[in-house]
Order: structure tokens, then sequence, then C-alpha cells
């Protein structure tokens, strides 16, 4: 399994008036975890797209358990079975 974890500041304008995370914005914050994990087994997206390689995303989702507050660091981890 491949492991990648990158730390996120949730900005001001990721908010919504009540300075939680705007719930869209976790894709977001999603996307920038899965290019660091192509990005750090050698695959960015500009050596996948010379390549002619594409990843499109076919269905995404996700359960929130607590609200992500303007200024907190966030943890994203992204994994990659073998």
């Amino acid at each position: 399994m491949i492991d990648n974890c990158i730390e996120i500041r949730v900005r001001y304008a990721d908010t919504d008036q009540m300075k939680v995370a705007y719930y869209s914005q976790y894709l977001i914050w999603f996307e920038c975890g899965r290019t660091e994990l192509l990005r750090e087994i050698g695959y960015p997206y500009s050596r996948l797209e010379a390549e002619g390689i594409i990843l499109p995303v076919i269905e995404a989702w996700c359960q929130y358990h607590k609200p992500a507050r303007y200024d907190e660091v966030l943890t994203v981890r992204t994994t990659l079975p073998n």
C-alpha cells in the first residue's frame, strides 16, 4: 500500500459565514492529496498527460464527522492499495 499525508490549513475563503469549511471544499482537499500521492510515486499530472494517461474520478463521496474550522490545520491522508 502506498500512503501519503499532507497538511492543509483552512483558509478564510474555504469557510462559510459560520467560519466552518464549506462542504464542497473537502473534495478539493481530497484532490490535493491525490495529486501529491501521484507526485510522490513519480507520476505528477504533467507526466501522466504527456504519456496520454488520464485518471478521471468516476465517483466521490464523503461522510462528515466533525467540522473543519477557519485556521485549523488538517491532515489529508491518501492511500493507494497494492
